[in-house]
């Protein structure tokens, strides 16, 4: 009986866990628009409309409402020389690697959001090759050891009573 109940009481602390709300967007001008601008998963996009030469320099606001970790990746569908991605936290500007994979190109960085702070993204492309695009995902992720902490005390009250059996 005792177990059910700290199984119930388990599931209901689980199901209490939330991640913490993405706020993302765009300036008046932006090349890219953004997709889902609300959610612990945040996106933009751009697509070229003419057939080369093209220069983006998008810039998008992030905000969240509680303290969290937040994961953002930029692919680039070819990487064009000259693209770069950047972060400004309020405090310093950060540079990101962008990274060649085949024609392809990419770039990610984890931090930590703090709560009811601007965030600026900062995606740049210069004179970008037919059929350029890219995509812009900012994520939070939910606390897993949350929801793994009710199975675990089980487990430690299951081999408690297993060796009070044994003794």
């Amino acid at each position: 009986m005792k177990k059910v109940m700290f199984l119930i009481v388990g599931m209901l602390f689980a199901v209490s866990v939330n991640a913490a709300t993405l706020t993302l967007t765009g300036a008046v001008g932006n090349a890219g628009a953004v997709k889902f601008g609300s959610g612990n998963l945040v996106t933009a996009d751009w697509s070229s409309s003419q057939n080369s030469g093209e220069t983006i320099n998008d810039v998008y606001t992030v905000t969240t409402d509680a303290l969290s970790g937040g994961y953002l990746s930029v692919t680039f569908n070819p990487l064009t020389p000259g693209s770069t991605v950047s972060l400004f936290d309020g405090n310093s500007l950060i540079n990101l690697a962008v990274n060649a994979v085949g024609p392809n190109g990419s770039a990610s960085y984890f931090w930590v959001l703090a709560a009811n702070t601007v965030y600026n993204v900062y995606i740049d492309i210069t004179n970008a090759v037919a059929a350029s695009n890219y995509d812009l995902r900012i994520a939070t992720p939910i606390p897993a050891a949350l929801f793994l902490f009710a199975p675990a005390l089980l487990g430690f009250f299951g081999l408690r009573r297993k060796a009070a059996v044994a003794a």
